[in-house]
């Protein structure tokens, strides 16, 4: 009887440990639902000016959207190579969109000053954007071809961002 008891408890134990593992990889692994769908346009206050909306800042051109936050030190790494590469942007066409999420923006013009920032901040205080867009984590990067179709999101910049952004630039709209 021992035996069984010790056997429950350990199969118990080994529940709770790996279930929250399982959870995450899940969460982790989910396809956002917009891609491969038209990326829904919204209108916020730039930090540098008045309101713009997605589709008006990014006309026909590809887009790679980058959720962040000061707060968020991947977002800090990933923003800091966005600024080098932002000539390779600007000569391959490619827009960068930057949604700041929820914070205040003095704190965000201060950040953004402090790191030189080449581009133009959308300012997303309530969340509303990053609640259309599903974001459930920082950094989130949407990449949007010239049609305007989110063809795939990460949790961060892949590896080769650069090219796939510009093989999208290249393709046939």
């Amino acid at each position: 009887m021992k035996f069984v008891q010790k056997l429950m408890i350990t199969a118990g134990l080994a529940l709770l440990v790996f279930s929250p593992i399982t959870a995450k990889a899940q969460f982790m692994f989910d396809e956002n639902p917009l891609v491969g769908k038209q990326a829904p346009d919204f209108t916020l206050k730039m930090l540098a000016g008045p309101e713009m909306s997605l589709n008006q800042y990014r006309g026909n051109d590809p887009a790679l959207i980058f959720f962040w936050a000061t707060w968020c030190p991947s977002c800090r790494e990933e923003l800091k190579l966005l600024s080098k590469k932002a000539d390779v942007f600007q000569k391959s066409g490619i827009k960068i969109v930057l949604v700041n999420l929820e914070e205040n923006p003095r704190l965000v013009k201060a950040y953004a000053d402090k790191l030189k920032l080449p581009f133009n901040v959308f300012l997303d205080e309530a969340s509303k954007v990053g609640e259309q867009y599903s974001i459930i984590g920082l950094p989130t990067v949407f990449f949007v071809d010239k049609s305007g179709v989110i063809t795939k999101m990460e949790f961060g910049l892949p590896e080769n961002f650069v090219e796939s952004l510009s093989a999208q630039n290249n393709k046939k709209s």
